[in-house]
């Protein structure tokens, strides 16, 4: 079978797994967590909030991004966690194994559709936070969402932030496939963020710790015409460790014997 066909048949298969699951609803509803937040506080403390005679999107920007990339490692966690345990829950990993398709195709599917997950994700966080400007302006127009804003800035920076989290979405990814364990992956990763927060309070190189890449990295994003290129450092370090982490995982997958 042409190696093309055979991943999308992977691919089709995978995506099919997840519909009317819990994953799938938790795709389109976690994204919408900040901004409905946002939206309650901006009902009820716009005034407050926007300085009159402002541009009120940088606020809306600021109260969006900055939580939601906070949160956004416990989402990986989870994304991770499910992708991998429906065959693990019910020990279908033989199965898989015996469909007229390679390991390798069907390790590859299941990493296409993680990685897709979590870029979707992001990309409507991106919307739903618009969409709260756009609901602003109907209801409470004296705000000003009215005016003219970037509406880059609410893709480019969760695009960003999505290259940013591969590295350490690759490691939960392995860890979660490897373990039949659903404690384990979520404790290391908790684990991970942990003791990212607790070096970066003066260790020297931990700007290397992998959980705290889009941390440190989401930069100024106010400046946008400087902004893509801005800490590309930890984007670099990010995808480096996401290539040798998922490559480490399809040489284990194809080697493994007992599944």
């Amino acid at each position: 079978m042409n190696p093309v066909i055979a991943l999308s048949r992977g691919f089709q298969a995978e995506v099919y797994k997840f519909r009317r699951t819990f994953l799938f609803w938790f795709l389109i509803l976690a994204p919408g967590f900040v901004p409905a937040i946002n939206l309650i506080i901006f009902l009820s403390r716009g005034p407050d909030i926007v300085e009159a005679g402002t541009n009120p999107w940088p606020y809306l920007l600021s109260m969006s991004i900055e939580p939601g990339n906070m949160l956004f490692p416990f989402f990986v966690m989870v994304v991770a966690l499910f992708v991998n345990n429906i065959e693990t829950s019910s020990n279908t990993w033989k199965l898989i194994y015996t469909q007229p398709l390679s390991r390798l195709t069907e390790y590859l599917s299941k990493v296409l559709v993680f990685i897709l997950m979590l870029f979707l994700s992001l990309s409507l966080f991106g919307i739903f936070s618009i969409g709260v400007g756009w609901l602003l302006s109907i209801f409470m127009p004296d705000l000003g969402f009215d005016q003219a804003f970037k509406t880059q800035q609410f893709f480019g920076v969760p695009t960003r932030i999505f290259l940013m989290t591969l590295g350490y979405a690759s490691l939960q990814f392995i860890i979660s496939q490897q373990s039949k364990n659903l404690i384990l992956p979520l404790g290391i990763g908790i684990g991970g963020l942990i003791s990212f927060l607790i070096l970066s309070q003066g260790w020297e190189y931990v700007e290397y710790h992998p959980y705290g890449y889009q941390l440190m990295g989401v930069g100024d994003y106010a400046d946008l015409d400087a902004y893509f290129w801005a800490q590309s450092k930890f984007m670099i370090r990010s995808l480096a460790l996401a290539l040798v982490t998922f490559g480490v995982g399809a040489w284990v997958m194809l080697r493994k014997r007992i599944v």
